[in-house]
């Protein structure tokens, strides 16, 4: 495994040279197919215990691309593909590719396996936030075979509504976005219950909040108290309506930092459900 690690690790930074410019790039003359995005990324948490004396820790490799053809103005099939491996756990991967028509300037309609509207309140898989998922935005459903269709009311006013296909059944969802702010909702036929998310993201303050009928409730947030240092507190928590008990809660601090090709953070944080003191260190183009 550590000699796995460390050709990971020398892929990403012969990566670094060789694509951290690729974004948004034309491939064909007409300019109809198009790399919108490259990414790569390592992730690492130490923990430390506060039970023992004690410290564990895992390392994390994503690798991404994304990918669009566009034959005419009101039609386009976009694509993206992620691959993690990670210390102590089997390697995965995702996928998506879909359809997606514009008949008229506010109007589009998209069909195939992709992210739901409620899926589109996480982070891109295929990004450093992705990477960086915190519990709260993960328990949001994920991709799935489905429809959608939104309106832009105005270029701060969306509505949207689609129907996707879980466990073999119906899943509805609607959303309503406003500026920053988006809120969605959800019934699915599969285990007969509602769930909902709201996001805010302002210059300062970001979160999603997210229920799940007797299942879960979930919360981050995110207080940038010192933006042109990039530094910011986080506080991640989930309960469990099932066990009545505090299944995530994790509370620190972050610097964030780039360069030209590098983009990343330090992270300290106290986890209450392990009783660790965690240290991350997260690098990504």
């Amino acid at each position: 495994m550590k000699k796995i690690m460390i050709i990971i690790v020398a892929i990403m930074a012969i990566s670094t040279v060789a694509f951290s410019q690729i974004t948004n790039v034309y491939i064909t003359k007409d300019s109809s197919v198009v790399i919108d995005k490259v990414y790569v990324g390592v992730l690492s948490g130490t923990m430390f215990s506060t039970d023992s004396l004690h410290a564990s820790g895992f390392t994390g490799v994503r690798f991404g691309a994304m990918a669009s053809y566009k034959p005419a103005k009101w039609i386009a099939f976009k694509t993206w593909a992620m691959y993690q491996a990670e210390t102590g756990s089997a390697s995965w991967s995702l996928q998506q590719f879909w359809m997606k028509l514009t008949p008229t300037q506010k109007l589009s309609i998209e069909v195939g396996s992709m992210g739901t509207l409620v899926t589109e309140q996480r982070p891109h898989p295929v990004s450093g936030n992705g990477q960086f998922e915190t519990w709260s935005e993960a328990s949001i459903p994920g991709m799935a075979l489905n429809a959608k269709v939104k309106y832009d009311f105005t270029s701060n006013f969306q509505l949207a509504g689609g129907v996707a296909l879980r466990n073999n059944l119906p899943e509805y969802s609607g959303r309503i976005t406003y500026k920053k702010v988006q809120v969605s909702a959800w019934y699915s036929e599969w285990n007969k219950k509602f769930g909902t998310a709201l996001t805010l993201d302002l210059p300062r303050v970001y979160n999603t909040f997210v229920w799940k009928q007797d299942q879960t409730i979930a919360n981050v947030l995110v207080v940038h108290i010192v933006p042109s240092k990039g530094i910011s507190l986080y506080s991640d928590n989930g309960y469990n309506f099932s066990t009545k008990k505090l299944v995530r809660s994790e509370t620190g601090a972050m610097k964030t930092f780039e360069s030209k090709w590098i983009k990343g953070l330090f992270g300290l944080g106290y986890n209450y459900e392990n009783k660790s003191v965690n240290g991350y260190l997260f690098i990504h183009i």
